[in-house]
C-alpha cells in the first residue's frame, strides 16, 4: 500500500511525532510512504534536524511546500502557491490512501474532490473553513471521538478510534552512562526522590498547579524533592510567567528546567511522572512515562480514560486542582513499594496497549475502510 501524509509543519508537537512515529510503522510493516510538508519549523533545533531526517529516510517521496510569513500581502500570495504546489502534488503523485494528518489542511484534498481521512489530535478543534469532514476519521481516544461526533460533523459509521503507539525503545533502560551524564550536566545531584514533566512549557500544561502542589506537601517531604521540567518555552509571554512563579517559590522547591532534547534517558531519572495538562489532546509523554517505567500521574483531560486505570497503573486527578494532586504525591513518596508496582504495572499497560505495532496495525484497519 502506498500511503501519502500530509502534515503542516515538523516541529515540537505530538501531531508531528505521531506522524513520525506511524511512518516508522508503516514502513517496517513493508508498505510506502511519502509525505508532503510545510517543513521544519525550527531548523535550528538538533532535535528537529533529527527528527526531519529521520523522515526523510523513511519516505519514498518528501515534497516541502512554503508557509506564508511576513507581511499579509506576502503571506497571501505565499498561500496562494503553496495551494498550487500541494494540489499539483495531489494530482500527480501515486498513492492508495491520503491521510491528512493537520485538519486545517482538510480543506485542499476536499476542494479536488480527493478521498481522504484525518486524524483529530485536538480536542480543541473547531469548524471552520479550513476544516472539512473527512471520507473517514480517526480519533485518538474516546474523549477525541466524543468531541468529534459533538463538535466537527462527524458520524459513528465513519469515526475509529487508533490510539497513539510509540516505539518499544521506551521499554528499554537508558545507558547508564547518558544518564549520569544527563544528572552531572544539569547538576541534579543523588538521592533526591525525582518528580518530573515532559513538554512543550506553557500556561495551559499547568506547571503552576504542580509547584503549588509541591508547596502544599509537608516540608519534611518537600526539601527531598527535585522538581524537573523538560521542555522549550512555546513563548517569550510563557518564558516570563514561569520565571514570575519561580521568583515567589524561591527557594523552598528545587526546580530545573533542561531544554527540550530526547526525553528517554530523561524518563528513567524520574520517580514520577506528572502531567498538570489543563487540557490534552492525548497525553503521548504519559505513554512514553509509564512505558519507561516511571509511576505516571496525570489530570483526567483528553486520553486519561484510554490510558490509566486510576489506582492500578497510574492515577489521574481534577485538572487545576493541586489539594488532589498532593494527595497523591504524599502516598507515591511516603510508599515507595506502591510506586514501584504502579509503575510496573503502567509499564506492562503501555506495552499491552500503546505499541507502535499495535497502533500501525489498527491504523492499516482504517485505511482497508477507507479503500
Amino acid at each position: 500500500m502506498r500511503i501519502l501524509f500530509l502534515l503542516s509543519r515538523i516541529e515540537k508537537s505530538g501531531v508531528a511525532l505521531h506522524t513520525a512515529d506511524l511512518i516508522r510503522g508503516l514502513k517496517e510493516a513493508g508498505h510506502t510512504v511519502l509525505l508532503i510538508s510545510g517543513g521544519n519549523a525550527d531548523p535550528d533545533s538538533a532535535y528537529l534536524k533529527e527528527l526531519e531526517d529521520e523522515m526523510k529516510d523513511s519516505v519514498e517521496v518528501f515534497k516541502v511546500f512554503r508557509t506564508p510569513k511576513g507581511s499579509m500581502p506576502v503571506r497571501a500570495l505565499v498561500g496562494i502557491f503553496a495551494t498550487l504546489q500541494v494540489w499539483y502534488w495531489l494530482w500527480t503523485l501515486r498513492y492508495d490512501i491520503l491521510h491528512v494528518q493537520s485538519p486545517y489542511l482538510t480543506f485542499l484534498p476536499w476542494l479536488i474532490g480527493k478521498k481522504y481521512l484525518s486524524t483529530v489530535h485536538n480536542v480543541q478543534l473547531v469548524r471552520n473553513l479550513k476544516y472539512k469532514p473527512p471520507t473517514r476519521l480517526i480519533a485518538i481516544s474516546e474523549e477525541s471521538r466524543e468531541y468529534a461526533l459533538a463538535h466537527l460533523g462527524a458520524t459513528p459509521d465513519r469515526i475509529d478510534v487508533v490510539c497513539h503507539g510509540i516505539s518499544d525503545r521506551f521499554a528499554e533502560p537508558a545507558s547508564k552512562i547518558k544518564t549520569r551524564e544527563i544528572l552531572k550536566k544539569y547538576e541534579l545531584g543523588e538521592g533526591a526522590l525525582r518528580i518530573g514533566f515532559v513538554g512543550r512549557i506553557t500556561r495551559d500544561k499547568g506547571l503552576d498547579i504542580l509547584i503549588e502542589a509541591v508547596l502544599r506537601l509537608p516540608a519534611s517531604m518537600r526539601k527531598s524533592v527535585q522538581l524537573i521540567f523538560l521542555g522549550d518555552y512555546y513563548s517569550e509571554e510563557d518564558r516570563l510567567w514561569l520565571e514570575d512563579i519561580l521568583r515567589e517559590v524561591g527557594n523552598q522547591i528545587e526546580i530545573h528546567i533542561l531544554p527540550f532534547q530526547d526525553p528517554k534517558p530523561v524518563y528513567d531519572i524520574f520517580d514520577i511522572f506528572v502531567l498538570p495538562s489543563k487540557s490534552e489532546a492525548f497525553g503521548l509523554v504519559c505513554v512514553e512515562a509509564m512505558m519507561s517505567g516511571c509511576c505516571t500521574v496525570r489530570t483526567d483531560t483528553n486520553g486519561a480514560r484510554d490510558q490509566i486505570l486510576h489506582g492500578e497503573n497510574g492515577f489521574i486527578y481534577p485538572r487545576e486542582d493541586p489539594d488532589a494532586l498532593t494527595e497523591i504525591l504524599k502516598e507515591l513518596i511516603h510508599n515507595p513499594d506502591r510506586r514501584k508496582d504502579v509503575s510496573r504495572m503502567g509499564k506492562e499497560r503501555a506495552m499491552q496497549k500503546f505499541t507502535l505495532q499495535s497502533m500501525t496495525e489498527n491504523t492499516l484497519g482504517v485505511y482497508k475502510k477507507l479503500l
